[in-house]
């Protein structure tokens, strides 16, 4: 077990570099930055990233380990470790907008308009540039908690009608659509009456999501209805906070509004491990690609890092 210091921030993202050597974290406080470890080392102290503009997600190494990315408004801002410098792929036809999400290996980018536009749109690089594949109107629908699959061939996102003085008390549903091409590939109900981040699985056959003290999991078939969730309930009445998947799809590593990593089999969503930090309030977590190592962040910048088992 190793704990990491960043800032006296909430931890908003966490990721490990493909070859498990180095870890990466964004932090709060109106986005203090992105920290850079190398998991080599035995120093504790990381390099501190310059960023412009608000966290928008996306926090990401490239496959070849060289460099670490992540989403800011109008664009992805990218450093280089080998060159240690920085660049900034500015994403001009996307602004104004509302949210994006983008693939782990950038290869698709959706992003979220409202007034004038009220659409969502699906974009793919081509070149320096990045161009628009799909569109589809929102001017009727609220969306919300959009999430690209790893691969990214699919994307999930929660939808209700718009349309009405009392269209915020509409009933949600999730909406699981072609990354591609923006086609509807299946739909699922969603109990609940505010939204909370959805997370594909390693093979995209599985949709999690939590909902205060709840988890929420839907099969994802390759055409058709996705159902009723099923509902596993957190025993230690903490709200969960954060998700990840361990790459076999085998595990859920879970953080709840306390000390603890929850971790669930999900096939029959047993807990099978638990693992309880004294870092304040966990608020991130992440599996290394190979499936050895964990981090959970918490909410003063603390970082704990340790060995975990398929």
């Amino acid at each position: 077990m190793r704990v990491l210091k960043a800032a006296e921030s909430e931890i908003l993202d966490l990721a490990f570099s493909p070859d498990g050597r180095a870890l990466a974290a964004a932090v709060t406080a109106d986005f203090d930055g992105v920290y850079l470890w190398n998991l080599d080392s035995a120093a504790t102290v990381p390099v501190r990233l310059e960023t412009e503009g608000a966290y928008r997600g996306g926090l990401g190494f490239s496959t070849d380990n060289r460099s670490l990315g992540w989403l800011e408004p109008a664009a992805r801002r990218v450093y280089d470790r080998d060159e240690r410098g920085m660049s900034r792929a500015s994403f001009e036809v996307m602004r104004n907008t509302h949210g994006i999400a983008q693939s782990p290996d950038g290869a698709r980018v959706i992003s979220q308009h409202g007034l004038p536009d009220y659409a969502l749109n699906g974009w793919r690089p081509e070149g320096d540039e990045w161009v628009r594949t799909w569109s589809l109107s929102t001017a009727e629908v609220a969306v919300e908690s959009v999430t690209l699959s790893d691969d990214g061939r699919l994307f999930a996102m929660l939808t209700r009608p718009a349309v009405g003085d009392r269209w915020a008390s509409n009933p949600r549903r999730v909406e699981v659509r072609d990354a591609a091409t923006g086609a509807l590939r299946g739909v699922g109900e969603y109990p609940y009456t505010y939204a909370e981040p959805l997370l594909f699985s390693p093979d995209g056959r599985q949709l999690v999501g939590f909902n205060d003290m709840t988890l929420l999991v839907w099969p994802v078939p390759d055409v058709g209805s996705l159902g009723a969730p099923r509902l596993v309930r957190n025993d230690n009445r903490k709200q969960f906070t954060a998700l990840a998947y361990h790459p076999t799809g085998r595990r859920l590593y879970a953080t709840s509004n306390d000390t603890t990593v929850h971790v669930f089999d999900t096939e029959s969503w047993n807990w099978v491990g638990r693992f309880t930090w004294q870092l304040g309030r966990l608020k991130a977590v992440a599996v290394s690609p190979d499936g050895t190592l964990a981090a959970a962040g918490g909410d003063k910048g603390d970082i704990v890092i340790w060995d975990v088992d398929g």
